[in-house]
């Protein structure tokens, strides 16, 4: 039968039903009640096939999702699918499946048993010629084997009205399964009855050694043997079975018509979970996943005595009682079958809509309780044994399209049955099932291992001893212990809280709770045997305790267990040890005739005394509870009690109420831990709410870990001091902070082999290697600071695998699925639809793939989710941003002091309906939301079948695609320009810029900004007239369409000059510094001895003033142009900031990820690169190394042949890679992958300086040629794509130029010059303004880095003037934001402070006006540094409140990072502080694994270096050493940036301090250090010309170390030096500070006081609005920089002593 015949018959609801049950039920008797006996004649077939469970372990453990649930499934079915369909065919019924075989009859009357016999034969032949052998994709084989037997069967049906189950028994049955035990692969075997009542003659056998049973080898071929007719007569004999004679149809049973009656009888024999897939109308595939879940097999051996009716009786019995006992628990009866003289029930925890957090508890419970009333009420039952496991297993329907079963396979099925069969008699459960049900050990007794067939490595088997009285007292320790070898990562201020509040409770004795809120995993147990430490180790009494599941339900446990503890009678195994400790510990606190209320409580025997006998129940109580209370009032009088209870949501409400009245009466501290309330949990007690919502209590929720604690935690777990990039990235994003994740997803890559370990080699640093980008050596544990020296590991990643396709760990799958299986199937269906998108996700997004959803019906199960805290809402996707910062939590600690409620308490049915209605309408108006638990995505994705998730991927991708561009505030457009042109049509349907919606926008824009256009325009034609010399004159500018008035009307001239006025007062506002700095020109033209050469490459004083009056118009035109497009935006609403970030992250990235899943190579690839781009603009360089690598692996993994990738991707590929090595400062690498680049672009560059010196004669030809043609722009249509190359072109160029202009070689200088003009003419040939702008003002800098100011100044001018032409309108108006930027920064680099002051300030303006945080930060950063040199302190402190306010509002880190050097700046060189060092270090410490800033290298140079100039100056030398190694690290990789030269010189001062410690103290390293650091002042004069405003500094360190070296005329020399180029430079700050060291140096007359030294750190702090009169005295502090006493006679000694080595 083909497939198409297969599926031409629908099958209805009932015949759905009916495929789960056999003929023998379908068309059985419903009339007779509940249990019954139905006995018959047949012949029974079992099938094993033996590979299975194999098969089930290689899918299970794979690393590869794409090999899940639905490969097993189809290879599972396919295989069993064939072999049933070989039993229908054959008129079979097939009766029951059993994991990995199935067992099928033929029913029929005694007489007719020999030819069904025959019949079964042939069927069995059939299916082992067939099928006998199978070889599976993944190399596994399959293999079958066959008993058969005959004779007398009896069918019992058991349960009740709502579940039945049936089996078969008799003798037939046990020797089925015998003759199958006895059969190898391949072979049939037959029963000895069997043999006894088939049909000999047409039988070949041979005889089995010592067995009764008989090996079949074929069936005769005799000559009176009519097969048709032999079929014919088997047929007439199976009517009564009903079985099908058309061979289209296959069972009649799956064709059946509707009929409520038999399907409503039908649907007790099928589970519930299974029953709502088939309402739902949900595929069989739907059905199938592999799943952790937990197992319990239930075997009852009967006696030899026992008939039908007993096993019936017992059986039903035993049946109602498991279902009573494990179906309020979310258990379920998936099989009950007779096995080896036995009856067993299959019991399952944790299927599909019954999965439970505490189902490893509950199972054993439901064992326990099962064992005891099967051994002690069955009527005949002799032995009861019980196996539970716990672990991932195939879940899932089994069999053919008409008749399949829900069943289990996999290792820990066949487990759970050896153990039920090798430990008779008892509860046995695994090791796994062990730890999951989080039972104190006590509960457990390990058992000796026995070797078990078909089981390698069970590993270790334990008793459960189950839950009682005795076995519990007195013992509830913490599980986790603490080790000094295992630190506490990521809680110190947790542990902080602790310390501050036992403190506060140690002064005035009043009693205090803190409350520490995790979900599980957080780590809550650690911190608690953390804080019993410390409590313990300052000499306190402390009692610590853990609570499980089971202690909420015993009255009193908690208090009579602490009381225990605390007095000493834990640990007595006897009563009279217990009696005579209880008697030393409270005579003379409890009078004697008292101690009898003890007796009950701690198990003793004390007399009762008669005053006690005439007690009520309750006064004894009372009395009771006083005698606690004495005892501990007793005892806090000579000691602090603290009392520490972990997993306090499982105390007793009697153990709360007595907490509550103690803690109102003694001072006791308290400090509990408890996991959030689940879902549908029960409230806590009302004693329990009151006291959670005390004044004293101190209620703190726990965070999630740093992406930096996972790292150092995963170094500790796996005991190594680094481990890969690619495993960082896996576990951070997979851990999502929860160290238990962490620890998991470890323990599974281990298990998969997916872990390597190495030894690192000693200084293995290796450089230039775009791998090692990132690579951070963690720092050492305690362990191996103090241990001895050992070899050092690192951990690597197998090659090949792809983490990205990694699953879940059972374990965390399970936690999750818990969750999950709680949620109504609408909830469900949002949830694994939300899921596909990821863990953030857009309620429209998640509109367009819900299956014909309305708004109403998905709003509604959004409001229901976020109630449940399953989503989160955000208003924005900047919200969204705020709460999901990946390296930066807050640096407090999150306290939640709100109210508790508590099960006594009844919510107010309008409340209810008016917070959900309220919450409907929140979600109605949210635009994104997220998964409050990422772990909760992962396993939701999971579920969903591979087809499946293909089609909601490309659903998701084409509803995408028209978003990936960048925002409108930008422009739009691709990050890579025209990069959609540049791939052969791949996007052009796709609109990249919203044309709609920008030009919409520029309309609204222009009606603002046409009065600005015009005047501007009309201003500047005017007063540039005579403004040009002939160096300007060759740029001819563009041309505006219509004629231009030559004088400006009145009206028009009073407004600008009333702009002028206002921007006059707005920049300038109280300070009387003048615009431009006139005698800024004057010192640079009166620098002392400038040579001919010098002199020669300096600008004439005309150009200078020239250059000032241009730079003067610029100011003016920005006045108007902030001025105006203020006023124009007041009149616009809807002008939105900055999306980019968002877009890369919520629409490009996702669309990477939906085009990786769908393996559409090529569109993945674009999308990864746009990724990366977009995050090198973001400068997240981590994040767009991250892209890249993934972008690199997919172009390696596709081969050359098969690769659909330009030419041009691959360019921008390692053009990018170029950028992020060049940002994170590896020059070589950036180099080489950028010349890659520029040859992939066929734009090659010169490799000699010859080569170099002819295409520079090319390219300035090609450069006058572009500046005489000066055509207007004109897009002609086709350009794009070459438009895309051009601008790739540029800028690679632009960052070579960069890159040789950090090498300090005379030729680099050439070749920086060659890039930057190829750059200018690449520019210039895309005809596009904002190009030729920027290169203009690159060419500019480059010629400012080498000295030619000439034409420095000239493209300076020519990039101002083109720049007045621009429209002021969208990216135009970014342009000149940019421009003023890049001026302001090239003026601060120079030394032109004033200029650098007033373009900042304008600068900034623009930025808050166009929405631009990340570029407005900059701006500020460099405004306070101008400003700061000038010690204009209050602007200074005014402009860093600014950046404070605005990189914490944006979460900005680079920006916060900025802000902590400005404060850092402000207390070691201002004298006063703005923040605390502690607030400052506390940043750094925070922050330093922080992804975005490790690729800041200049700035994170500046941080460890300020904090080591404290150290050093403070004289803490142990912290210095070690931020001075973190910052030596980084002195190699940064570029010769102005961050980078401000981090230089800060650490050459470190260097400085540290040569000063060892003239003093270690004479031996000082020669050495001389000249490291006389090397790095070398290098720091030749970098600081790029950034001469800190030559003072470097002169001011060369004149101490010369001091230090004895070398006074030298230090005098260099100081002058100093003094000079501060003054000229207008360095009022290193002035200051040059004054008091030549006064304490050379000119002083009294000894000078350390000011500096003698206020830190309790420096004066500047608050936002006080003047520098409010501040007081802070001028003085400035640090004297000491002198040592050297040696005259031996100042650098050679050798050092193995004493100053140590």
């Amino acid at each position: 039968m083909t497939s198409e015949d297969k599926k031409q018959f629908e099958i209805s609801n009932l015949g759905k039903v009916a495929a789960h049950v056999p003929d023998l039920i379908v068309y059985g008797d419903f009339s007779q009640e509940v249990p019954f006996i139905e006995s018959f004649d047949g012949v029974l077939l079992f099938v094993d096939i033996s590979g299975f469970t194999a098969l089930t372990e290689k899918f299970s453990m794979t690393t590869n999702l794409d090999r899940g649930a639905d490969e097993l499934t189809l290879a599972l079915n396919n295989y069993v699918g064939d072999i049933v369909e070989e039993v229908l065919v054959f008129g079979g019924d097939v009766l029951k499946f059993a994991g990995d075989a199935l067992l099928a009859l033929w029913k029929v009357e005694r007489c007719h048993i020999n030819d069904i016999i025959t019949l079964a034969l042939k069927c069995s032949f059939s299916i082992q010629q067939e099928y006998g052998v199978r070889d599976t994709e993944v190399g596994l084989e399959l293999r079958v084997k066959i008993g058969l037997s005959a004779g007398h069967i009896s069918k019992v049906v058991v349960g009740d009205n709502r579940h039945q189950y049936f089996l078969v028994i008799g003798r037939a049955v046990d020797e089925v399964r015998l003759a199958q035990n006895l059969a190898k692969a391949s072979e049939i075997i037959l029963s000895p009855n069997c043999w006894e009542l088939c049909d000999r003659k047409l039988i070949e056998v041979e005889k089995i050694k010592d067995e009764r049973a008989v090996k079949v080898r074929y069936i005769r071929n005799t000559l009176d043997f009519d097969a048709e007719e032999f079929f014919d007569r088997c047929t007439q004999y199976l009517y009564q079975n009903r079985i099908c004679d058309n061979f289209e149809i296959l069972r009649n049973a799956s064709v059946l018509p509707p009929n409520d009656k038999l399907e409503k009888c039908l649907r007790k024999y099928v589970m519930r979970n299974i029953l709502r897939k088939i309402d739902d109308n949900q595929p069989l595939e739907y059905l199938s996943e592999l799943r952790p879940v937990t197992i319990v097999f239930v075997n009852l051996q009967f006696d030899e005595s026992a008939n039908t009716h007993h096993l019936c009786k017992a059986i039903q019995d035993a049946n109602t009682k498991i279902a009573a006992i494990i179906y309020p628990l979310s258990g379920k009866i998936n099989k009950v079958f007779m096995f080896d003289k036995g009856c067993t029930l299959l019991c399952i925890f944790g299927l599909p809509g019954d999965k439970q957090s505490d189902e490893g508890a509950n199972a054993l419970d439901s064992a326990n309780k099962i064992h005891a009333f099967c051994s002690t009420a069955l009527m005949k039952v002799r032995l009861v044994s019980i196996g539970v496991t716990s672990g991932p297993v195939f879940c899932g329907v089994v069999g053919h399209r008409l008749r399949h079963e829900y069943t289990v396979i996999g290792r820990k099925v066949n487990l759970a049955a050896r153990m039920m069969m090798y430990y008779p008699g008892v509860v046995t459960c695994d090791a796994v099932t062990c730890v999951k049900s989080k039972l104190p050990s006590y509960f457990f007794e390990e058992l000796p291992l026995i070797e078990m067939k078909g089981v390698l490595n069970p590993g270790t088997v334990y008793k459960f001893l189950g839950v009682t009285e005795k076995t519990m007292i007195y013992k509830a320790y913490l599980s986790r212990e603490r080790c000094e070898y295992y630190p506490l990562l990521g809680r110190k201020k947790e542990t902080d809280l602790f310390e501050n509040l036992l403190s506060d409770f140690k002064a005035d004795r009043k009693s205090r709770i803190i409350i520490y809120e995790g979900l599980m995993g957080y780590g809550k147990s650690q911190l608690l045997a953390e804080i019993a430490y410390l409590g313990q180790d300052t000499g306190h009494r402390v009692v610590a305790m853990e609570l499980t599941k089971i202690n909420v339900w015993q009255n009193f446990f908690v208090i009579r267990t602490l009381m225990a503890m605390f007095l000493g009678i834990d640990t007595c195994k006897t009563y009279d040890a217990r009696q005579y400790i209880l008697v030393t510990r409270i005579r003379g606190v409890v009078k004697e005739e008292y101690f009898c209320l003890l007796n009950n409580l701690y198990h003793v025997k004390f007399p009762t005394s008669e005053e006690v006998s005439k007690m009520s129940n309750e006064a004894k109580n009372e009395k009771l509870e006083n005698i606690l209370v004495n005892i501990l009032k007793n005892a806090v009088m000579k000691e602090v009690l603290i009392f520490v209870i972990d997993e306090a949501q499982f105390m007793d409400p009697a153990s709360w109420d007595f907490l509550e009245n103690l803690l109102s009466d003694i001072g006791i501290f308290v400090v509990m831990s408890l996991s959030p309330s689940p879902r549908k949990g029960r409230l806590p007690c009302a004693a329990a709410a009151r006291l959670m919502s005390s004044e004293d209590t101190t209620y703190v929720q726990l965070r999630e870990l740093t992406p930096s604690v996972i790292v150092q935690k995963a170094c500790q777990d796996l005991g190594v001091v680094s481990i890969a990039r690619e495993l960082e990235t896996f576990l951070i994003q997979r851990s999502h902070g929860n160290p238990l994740y962490c620890e998991e997803l470890l323990r599974n890559l281990h298990l998969n082999n997916v872990l390597q370990f190495h030894m690192l080699e000693e200084d293995e640093e290796r450089e230039d290697e775009w791998d090692n980008l990132f690579t951070v050596t963690a720092l050492k544990t305690q362990t191996s600071r103090t241990s001895r020296e050992s070899d050092s590991y690192i951990c690597t990643i197998t090659q090949n695998v792809k983490m990205h396709n990694i699953m879940l760990p059972p374990t965390l799958k399970g936690i999750a699925l818990a969750e999950l299986d709680n949620m109504n199937p609408s909830e469900q269906m949002v949830v694994k639809c939300a899921a596909i998108i990821g863990v953030t996700f857009s309620t429209e997004l998640l509109f367009h793939i819900l299956p014909e959803w309305t708004k109403m019906k998905m709003n509604q199960t959004l409001a229901a989710l976020v109630e449940s805290h399953i989503f989160k809402c955000f208003g924005e996707r900047k919200e969204m941003n705020t709460n999901q910062i990946q390296d930066e939590l807050s640096n407090e600690l999150c306290f939640s002091p709100k109210a508790v409620k508590s099960m006594g308490q009844e919510s107010d049915l309008g409340m209810v309906v008016a917070n959900r209605l309220k919450q409907e309408e929140s979600v109605m108006q949210c635009k994104v939301m997220g998964f409050c638990t990422p772990l909760l995505q992962e396993a939701a994705y999971e579920l969903w079948l591979k087809s499946q998730k293909r089609a909601l991927h490309l659903k998701c991708a084409s509803y995408l695609e028209s978003q990936a561009h960048r925002c409108l505030c930008c422009g739009g457009g691709d990050f890579i320009p025209f990069h959609r042109y540049a791939v052969d049509g791949m996007l052009h349907n796709i609109d990249p810029q919203g044309t709609k919606a920008t030009r919409s926008k520029e309309s609204i824009l222009n009606e603002a900004a046409s009065t600005i256009v015009s005047i501007t325009l009309k201003k500047l034609d005017q007063t540039d007239q005579g403004g040009l010399n002939e160096d300007a004159s060759m740029f001819v500018p563009f041309q505006s369409s219509g004629s231009i008035a030559r004088s400006f009307p009145t009206s028009e001239t009073a407004y600008l000059s009333s702009i002028k006025q206002c921007a006059s007062e707005r920049f300038l506002g109280s300070s009387n510094e003048i615009l431009v700095s006139d005698t800024w020109m004057e010192n640079r033209i009166n620098r002392r001895n400038l040579s001919k050469e010098e002199l020669q490459g300096r600008p004439s004083l005309q150009e200078s003033f020239r250059a000032e009056d241009i730079e003067m118009k610029f100011l003016e035109r920005m006045d108007e142009i902030i001025m105006l497009t203020e006023m124009g935006k007041k009149r616009i609403k809807n002008l939105s900031s900055c999306e980019c970030e968002e877009i890369v992250e919520y629409i490009i990235i996702p669309l990477s990820q939906h085009c990786v899943a769908v393996e559409d190579t090529p569109r993945a690839f674009y999308y990864l690169l746009e990724s990366a781009c977009g995050y090198v603009h973001l400068s997240n360089n981590y994040m767009a190394f991250t892209y890249l690598n993934t972008a690199e692996l997919m172009l390696k993994s596709v081969s050359p042949k098969q690769r659909n990738i330009s030419l041009f991707e691959e360019s921008v590929l390692h053009s990018l890679k170029g950028e992020v090595s060049y940002n994170m400062g590896q020059i070589n690498l950036a180099k080489k992958l950028v010349k890659k680049a520029l040859r992939l672009l066929k734009r090659s560059f010169p490799m000699t300086i010859i080569g170099a010196f002819f295409k520079s004669m090319v390219e300035t030809s090609k450069h006058l040629s572009h500046q005489k043609k000066q055509v207007p722009w004109q897009m002609s249509s086709g350009r794009e794509k070459k438009l895309a190359f051009l601008y790739q072109q540029g800028h690679c160029l632009s960052l070579l130029w960069q890159l040789f202009s950090l090498d300090l070689a005379s030729s680099s200088k050439k070749f920086s010059r060659l890039a930057a003009l190829m750059n200018v003419n690449c520019a210039e040939e895309s005809q596009d303004e904002s190009q030729i702008i920027s290169s203009y003002m690159e060419f500019s800098l480059c010629c400012q880095l080498m000295g030619y100011q000439h034409e420095w100044m000239k493209y300076e001018l020519m990039a101002i003037q083109r720049s007045a032409h621009l429209r002021v309108v969208g990216e135009e108006l970014l342009i000149i934001a940019k421009l003023a930027t890049s001026l302001a920064y090239m003026k601060l680099c120079l030394g032109n402070l004033p200029l650098a002051v007033q373009l900042g300030y304008r600068a900034h303006e623009l930025c808050v006006q166009l929405k631009k945080p990340k570029l407005d930060c900059i701006v500020l950063n460099d405004l306070f540094n101008a400003l700061f040199l000038r010690t204009r302190y209050q602007d200074s402190v005014h402009v860093l409140s600014w950046l404070e306010d605005l990189s914490m509002r944006d979460d900005n880190v680079i920006g916060q990072a900025c802000f902590v050097t400005g404060c850092l700046d402000l207390m070691l060189y201002a004298g006063f502080s703005f923040k605390s060092f502690d607030f400052c270090l506390d940043f750094v410490l925070n922050q330093q694994m922080n992804c975005i800033l490790m690729s800041q290298n200049s700035i994170m140079l500046g941080l460890y270096s300020s904090l080591a100039i404290w150290c050093g100056r403070l004289q803490e030398w142990d912290d210095f050493m070690e931020l001075f190694e973190q910052a030596r690290r980084l002195v190699r990789r940064t570029s010769a940036s102005l961050y980078a030269n401000h981090g230089f010189c800060k650490f050459v001062e470190c260097e400085a301090l540290l040569l000063r410690k060892y003239i003093e103290e270690r004479p031996g390293k000082a020669r050495e250090m001389r000249n490291k650091i006389t090397k790095n002042l070398e290098q720091a004069i030749a970098q600081c010309s790029t950034s001469p405003v800190y030559y003072s500094r470097v002169y001011h360190m060369k004149a101490y170390v010369q001091l230090m070296l004895g070398q006074d005329e030298n230090s005098q020399s260099f100081l002058e030096k100093a003094f000079e180029d501060s003054e000229m430079y207008g360095n009022h700050l290193e002035q200051s500070w040059l004054e008091i060291t030549k006064e304490w140096w050379f000119t002083g007359k009294s000894p000078m006081e350390d000011y500096w030294l003698k206020t830190a750190p309790d420096f004066p702090i500047w608050e936002v609005g006080m003047a520098e009169k409010d501040v007081g005295a802070f001028h003085k502090n400035k640090y004297l920089l000491n002198v040592p006493e050297l040696d005259i006679d031996n100042p650098f000694p050679d050798s050092v002593s193995e004493d100053e080595i140590s």
